[in-house]
């Protein structure tokens, strides 16, 4: 999907980059280009699955104990 960002009336160009970038942050293009230039290891990738799997259990565990919690 193409981005258009278009120049309104008394704006620099420096105010147009930063709509830019907003936009570029906005919607993940800068971690999706990072993403699909550099080759990842196949371990790496693994790696990473398994590091966010754990946090979610983990999370879900605390999130699981905090409900069962009557107190007296």
């Amino acid at each position: 999907m193409a981005i258009v960002i278009k120049r309104g009336k008394g704006e620099t160009k420096d105010e147009i980059i930063g709509k830019f970038r907003r936009v570029m942050i906005e919607e993940d293009i800068v971690e999706e280009v990072k993403a699909r230039t550099g080759y990842i290891k196949p371990s790496a990738r693994r790696y990473a699955i398994k590091k966010v799997t754990a946090w979610r259990d983990k999370c879900r565990r605390k999130a699981g104990k905090s409900r069962n919690y009557v107190a007296k």
